[in-house]
């Protein structure tokens, strides 16, 4: 299984971090899909830290195909 990490932007310029299982195109789509209309989603294409990516892979634990969910609170 693929798990993908996107950024989220939000109306007010927030950041938010989510996790989506599937291709690169499926997670953008879920990851869209979930967030309210106007919200942005973005492959995040390496550029994470260390402990960013460490803390990515673990919560990929428990992601099952097909779902996305936000991370924001275990990446910072």
């Amino acid at each position: 299984m693929e798990a993908h990490l996107l950024q989220v932007t939000t109306d007010d310029g927030e950041r938010r971090f989510w996790l989506a299982a599937g291709t690169e195109e499926e997670a953008v789509q879920l990851v869209l899909d979930a967030i309210p209309e106007g919200w942005t989603a973005k492959l995040i294409d390496g550029g994470l830290t260390a402990r960013e990516e460490a803390a990515a892979l673990g919560l990929i634990v428990g992601l099952a195909p097909g779902e996305a969910r936000e991370v924001s609170r275990g990446i910072s």
